[in-house]
């Protein structure tokens, strides 16, 4: 599986100029890739509010859905605490949505839905978040 660390320097650049939107908890971007993927430690003014900071475990590595490597905007801590639900492709298969569940901070049908909207990268074959969206797992079957 690729991870963040075997990428060039011209593709992590590539990457850090992708823009992404989101509506979490009412709060909504766009925003640009190149600060998800900054490694740097907190400020000291934020770090006395956030003692346990990790800023690698908060950092987006990629994950493997069917066949693919995909970077959604979520630290790696996520990663074991989610779930695929669901996925499919544009028909060009240069698009790829994803319906998840991450646990990482609560299990409830009302919290833990997501949405995703991936772009392919190419000639590197990996899909990249341009959209990340709460998602209510409502009458949807999880089994």
């Amino acid at each position: 599986m690729l991870t963040i660390d075997k990428l060039t320097s011209e593709t992590r650049n590539k990457i850090k100029l992708i823009r992404w939107d989101r509506i979490i908890e009412k709060h909504e971007g766009p925003f640009k890739w190149e600060n998800e993927l900054d490694t740097q430690p907190l400020p000291p003014e934020m770090a006395k509010h956030f003692p346990n900071y990790d800023p690698i475990a908060e950092t987006p590595e990629f994950i493997e859905i069917g066949s693919y490597d995909v970077l959604l905007p979520i630290g790696r801590k996520h990663h074991p605490n989610i779930t695929i639900l669901h996925y499919f492709f544009s028909q060009d298969l240069n698009k790829m949505v994803i319906y998840l569940k991450d646990t990482t901070y609560d299990d409830d049908p009302f919290c833990s839905g997501f949405v995703a909207i991936c772009d392919m990268i190419q000639p590197e074959n990996f899909f990249v978040a341009t959209l990340y969206h709460e998602w209510f797992i409502i009458d949807y079957d999880t089994k």
